[in-house]
């Protein structure tokens, strides 16, 4: 098990927080859990698990709604820049972000980036619903 991945692990327990666990062949841990009611994703890789990328599932968007999506995605990618908002192939809204993270404060960091995360989508969360309901 990648260290930096192990830690946040023991985090997620000792909050109580339920996740699923699997390891890839190509020895990148994928830690899948929910947060704040939204399927997130971490997945750890690199030398000790030190590179982190971390997806949040928000929600599917309706096909005739996809060229409202691209506006917001591009409005909320300039306006939030450590955050990428784009459409994936499956017609989801996903929020997707990056980061290197040491051993010694793994668990922290990565508790850090997802609360930091939680609310920058609270923060756009209006304008995400509008783009897709109205």
């Amino acid at each position: 098990m990648l260290l930096c991945a192990q830690r946040f692990i023991d985090s997620l327990k000792e909050k109580e927080i339920g996740f699923d666990l699997r390891e890839g062949s190509d020895g990148d841990v994928l830690i899948r859990f929910m947060y704040d009611g939204k399927p997130t994703t971490y997945i750890f890789s690199g030398p000790d698990g030190c590179y982190v990328t971390m997806l949040t599932h928000f929600e599917n968007v309706p096909a005739e709604k996809l060229a409202d999506m691209y506006a917001v995605c591009n409005s909320l990618n300039a306006h939030y820049k450590w955050l990428k908002f784009y459409v994936d192939k499956d017609n989801d809204l996903m929020i997707d972000d990056d980061a290197i993270v040491s051993e010694e404060s793994a668990a922290d960091e990565c508790f850090e980036l997802l609360i930091r995360r939680f609310n920058i989508i609270k923060e756009a969360k209006p304008e995400i619903m509008r783009g897709i309901y109205c």
